[in-house]
Parts: structure tokens; sequence; C-alpha cells
């Protein structure tokens, strides 16, 4: 979870949000640019049938907490369909405050401007009751640690099934039995009886990815899903959650995986992108000065520590005139610290993208 933004709020009863299935992504590019037929594997067509407009556009987002923290700072990105899109970004860049207002789920006091449309739902500005049932039908949320997102005097199923119940349905037959055996349990009729104390993380992630796709909205919101995860877990737990997701808005430290599972990718710094595109290829050669020393911060075999990034990101509540890493830059010129470089080609940098 982000430094600034703490867990998300409870849901009632225990629930897991619902929503899920996949596609491809685009070379580098505008933050509202889609995947332009590179689909790693995936086609555009979902079980549902073709899939037009994008599963997410937020444009000129901006969000501030109460006492004056402005997490998010005009922001603008589109989610194509089918597409698994990645955030990735230190403790504090807005990860998780984006996360919050996709799902409606900011806390009191707090202030978004701008647009969210998930599906044709316009989230900024909407009634708590349509928030309410866009939860579950139009987007989904899987919770970064399992073991405290089930109320561990309830059986597990009772968890999966308040996708259903939660807007007042009753499951079909079989239906969540059904769900959780095609995430990878076994005996799921029988295990879900059982307690939460009773299944493993990794197991109870993968009921919490049933629930979350229980009615196959366009979207699905997984903040940090494998952080509470053994790394041998990780990977296999989040290839399930992309197989079985429509379009994915991933959040995540671990970039890593973001490059072996992710479309693109969007890196985060002071509530800002400053590069976005194909998540392989911004991941082996980052082109902003910020995602190189991201990257260049992960620990390699053989290669000693790495060595720590100079100075600290904004303040929240710090007013940033230019670019939020000028402070922190080796590259930085006098208009750095004047202007908000615009994205071009991938890359918000006055120098690297604008020469």
């Amino acid at each position: 979870m982000g430094r600034h933004a703490g867990g998300l709020p409870a849901l009632p009863d225990g629930s897991v949000l619902a929503a899920a299935r996949p596609v491809g992504g685009d070379r580098r590019g505008d933050p509202g640019r889609g995947p332009a037929g590179r689909g790693r594997g995936r086609g555009v067509r979902s079980e549902e049938g073709p899939v037009s407009g994008a599963a997410l556009r937020v444009s000129e987002l901006e969000v501030r907490y109460p006492g004056g923290g402005h997490a998010v700072r005009g922001l603008d990105l589109v989610v194509a369909p089918g597409e698994t899109f990645a955030l990735a970004g230190e403790s504090g860049c807005g990860k998780t405050t984006l996360a919050r207002a996709v799902l409606g789920l900011l806390p009191p006091g707090a202030r978004c401007s701008g647009s969210i449309r998930v599906g044709g739902v316009e989230v900024v500005g909407a009634s708590r009751r349509t928030l309410r049932s866009m939860r579950g039908i139009d987007v989904g949320y899987v919770p970064q640690d399992p073991v405290t997102a089930f109320d561990p005097l309830r059986r597990v199923g009772h968890h999966v099934a308040q996708a259903w119940r939660a807007h007042r349905r009753t499951p079909p037959p079989g239906a969540v039995a059904g769900l959780v055996a095609e995430m990878g349990i076994p005996e799921a009729a029988s295990r879900l009886r059982e307690r939460p104390h009773q299944w493993s993380g990794g197991m109870l992630q993968r009921a919490a990815i049933a629930a979350a796709v229980a009615h196959r909205p366009g979207l699905v919101v997984a903040d940090e899903p494998t952080s509470a995860l053994d790394a041998d877990l990780a990977g296999s737990v989040l290839a399930t959650l992309r197989a079985a997701s429509r379009s994915l808005l991933l959040i995540s430290h671990d970039l890593a995986l973001i490059a072996e599972h992710a479309d693109r990718v969007g890196v985060l710094y002071g509530g800002r992108l400053v590069e976005v595109g194909d998540a392989a290829e911004v991941l082996a050669a980052p082109r902003h000065p910020y995602t190189a020393a991201l990257v260049s911060s992960v620990p390699k075999p053989g290669a000693g520590l790495p060595k720590p990034l100079p100075g600290r990101p904004p303040a929240p509540a710090e007013a940033v005139a230019g670019c939020a890493f000028v402070t922190r830059c080796a590259l930085a010129k006098e208009r750095c610290a004047a202007e908000p470089p615009p994205t071009r080609d991938g890359v918000a940098c006055w120098v690297v993208g604008h020469g």
C-alpha cells in the first residue's frame, strides 16, 4: 500500500469486491493509448464477445487529502479492453490513491477532480448508490493481504458467495465451487466449508480472485496482490489473476513480475506518470532518469548492494512547479524546475523526451 494512503476501507461482513478475462499491449507511447496489435499470446475478444471502448479512462485526475496532501497530480491513463496495465513506483507515489479513486473508496474529506470512467460509468462525483452498484459488477478488487481480507469466523465459501449477496443476488447452484475450482483449488466444494486459517495464503488469494471475477466485469483492480505471498507462489497467483481478468490494473512493487505479466507499465513519481510503455521494454531499457534509478535499485545476484538514490521525493503537501524529480536528477536543467514536462513518446522529461 502507498505510504500516504493507508489500507482500503473494510467492506461489510468481510466481503470481497467482485469482477473479470484478457490481451495485448502496445509499444511505448502516450498514456492514453492502449494495445496496438502486439498481443503477448492474447486476442482482443473475450468469452463474452468483442469489447469496445476503454476498460478504464483517467483524465486530468487530481486527488488531495485533508491537510493539503496532493497525492495525484494531473494524471492521464487508459487501460484498454483485455490489457494488463501495471503501475510501479516507490511508496507514496500515488499508486494506492489511484486504486482507491477508481473504486470510489477515497476517505472522507479527500477532494477528487478530473474524470475516471470505468467502462461507461463516471466515478468522480458519482452517488454512493452508483458506486456500490458498480463495485463487483463493473470493477472488481483483489486485496493486498488475503489473510486479513477474510473473516476468520466465516467459512471461505461465505466470502466468495458475498460477491453475489452484496448485490442482493443468490449464487447459482454450484457457481461458487465451480469458480473456485477454476482458480486451481482441488476439491473446491468441500474445501469451501473450511475456515480461512485452514487455507494457505496462496489458496486464499485465489479465492479472493474468484470473488473479484464472479460477475465478469470489464476491469479488475489489484493492489499489491502478491506482496503477502512467498516468491514461489507470486508468479502462479498473478498468472491466475491475469487469465481470469478481462482487463487488469495491477499495482505492484515487484518489477520482475511486472515485466513478466503486464502488457504495459506506467511509472509514477510524485503523483505523476513519468514513463509509460511496453512493460518488458521499459524495465529492460528505461529512459526516464527516475525509471532508470528505480530499476537499478533492484538487487541483482553477484552485483552487490544497489546504490541508493540520493535525496527524497516531494512531500505530499509540497508545491511542485516543474518536474517532481528535479531535485534528485543528475540530468536536470533550469527548465526542469520551472515547467512540468508533457509526455512525449511515453516519457515526461525535458531532457530525454524533448532533447
